[in-house]
């Protein structure tokens, strides 16, 4: 039995023929759109069931990859030296003023500051070494393929994925970002399925959007006013 005749059935049951007729004529209001306060259900979903639906990202892209947390701490580093040798690590001597490490520098494996740190490279001044760790680390380190924007989610960087006229869109690649797995564990067994076969059916990967054009672009242009001063200087002859 379909689901409108049990409807219908049900509809009888419970209401007198004048109460129908009622319901019928509340009814055609709303399907003449005579009743703006109530619209029949939207059955766009049931019939495209995997239809995507338009969706942006809020968070908006990184412009440089995020610093990562020291791996070490020097201050526990500069402890277990001092309980093992019996005396103080030294910072580093700098006879030499071309080997001395720029001010604010920080060791990016331990944190140590720059009085720990020379460079190691001679005249090229981009490699520093740190004396508390041994770790070597460059002074201007090249972001992956000179990416624009990276992911705020994991920190990877955005591949340029469309080109259009109005707009460049970035996607995240990374299969172990958080924003993805976490999209992909929402899906159900069929959608998983689904994937394998159609996966631009679903959006699972972190996008952004840069459009090619500013606000004043976007502004409503309002029409040009015409002079009317001159319709009071005609005269009836």
């Amino acid at each position: 039995m379909k689901k409108t005749t049990r409807f219908v059935i049900w509809i009888c049951s419970k209401f007198t023929r004048k109460e129908i007729e009622q319901i019928i004529q509340g009814l055609i209001e709303v399907l003449t759109n005579r009743n703006p306060e109530v619209k029949p259900k939207d059955d766009f979903k049931e019939k495209h069931p995997n239809y995507r639906n338009f969706f942006v990202d809020p968070e908006p892209p990184l412009k440089a990859p995020p610093q990562k947390a020291p791996k070490l701490n020097w201050k526990e580093l500069l402890s277990n030296y001092q309980k093992e040798k019996g005396h103080p690590l030294l910072p580093v001597n700098n006879k030499d003023p071309e080997t001395k490490a720029p001010k604010g520098s920080l060791c990016r494996v331990c944190g140590a500051k720059a009085e720990y740190l020379y460079f190691n490279d001679g005249k090229k001044r981009s490699q520093l070494k740190c004396k508390v760790c041994s770790s070597l680390s460059q002074v201007h380190p090249r972001h992956r393929n000179k990416a624009r924007y990276f992911c705020p989610h994991c920190g990877h960087s955005l591949y340029l994925w469309k080109e259009r006229k109005d707009v460049s869109i970035y996607k995240c690649d990374n299969d172990k970002c958080s924003h993805f797995l976490a999209n992909k564990a929402k899906l159900n067994f069929a959608e998983k399925l689904l994937t394998k076969v159609k996966s631009s059916q679903f959006k699972l990967r972190y996008q952004y959007r840069d459009y090619h054009f500013t606000q004043d672009q976007l502004r409503h242009s309002a029409p040009e006013e015409k002079d009317v001063s001159c319709l009071f200087k005609i005269h009836n002859s």
